[in-house]
């Protein structure tokens, strides 16, 4: 009985099984809010630097940026929006913006405020917002490997391996930098996921998906 448990019994049942995963955890990246509209007005003079967005104001704790910022709801972007829109569809310039409206430049880390006769008409502005002033989106994510490998009789040192890979186990979505340039529309909003440093589907293009995704693997050793 002795031998059968530790030969071809049920010890072939609980031998063999291989768990392992890997974790991988960050805190966010930094980012800096660029008026890209102004950059490429200066590009027409020679001059092909990135212009750094002018604050209104003196620049306050970093808000938090994560889940609330992605599209398409966006209930808490990371930025305040540049734009509000009115019932009657008018857009006019948000007064809770932290930012001069993309243009209104004058100089760097200066510019002017909204006023009445439009989005640059109001009083000049000098703050500086600095390089990587904000924080994006913190990054967890944790891969899981459950493996079952068994000796193939009549075939010396064979062993077949099957069992699943879990690519982002528990499913947690993980976000990129939301969009930092003043001119768009989608200012302070994430746009897409963050990119895994593991997953079935590359990188680049298409392997930027957060999801969840498992994969059957099986292996042969001989």
């Amino acid at each position: 009985m002795k031998a059968m448990l530790h030969g071809h019994g049920s010890d072939s049942l609980v031998s063999g099984w291989q768990v392992s995963g890997t974790l991988f955890a960050r805190s966010a990246f930094p980012y800096t809010v660029i008026d890209y509209k102004e950059t490429g007005n200066l590009a027409g003079n020679n001059f092909f630097g990135t212009v750094y967005a002018v604050p209104v104001g003196p620049l306050g704790p970093p808000s938090s940026c994560g889940k609330g910022a992605a599209i398409p709801a966006a209930p808490n972007p990371c930025q305040a929006p540049q734009s509000l829109v009115l019932a009657d569809g008018t857009t006019i310039p948000n007064p809770n913006a932290l930012f001069v409206q993309s243009g209104c430049e004058t100089g760097f880390n200066t510019g002017t405020l909204p006023g009445p006769a439009g989005a640059c008409s109001g009083p000049a502005v000098s703050f500086a917002q600095g390089r990587n002033r904000f924080r994006a989106a913190p990054y967890f994510n944790t891969d899981l490997t459950i493996l079952k490998n068994t000796k193939i009789p009549g075939w010396e040192n064979a062993v077949l391996g099957i069992g699943f890979q879990f690519f982002n186990v528990f499913n947690h979505p993980n976000f990129a930098t939301p969009d930092n340039a003043t001119s768009d529309e989608t200012f302070g909003q994430i746009i897409v996921t963050s990119q895994p440093p593991t997953s079935i589907l590359g990188s680049g293009l298409g392997g930027d998906s957060s999801a969840r995704m498992i994969q059957l693997k099986v292996q042969l050793k001989f």
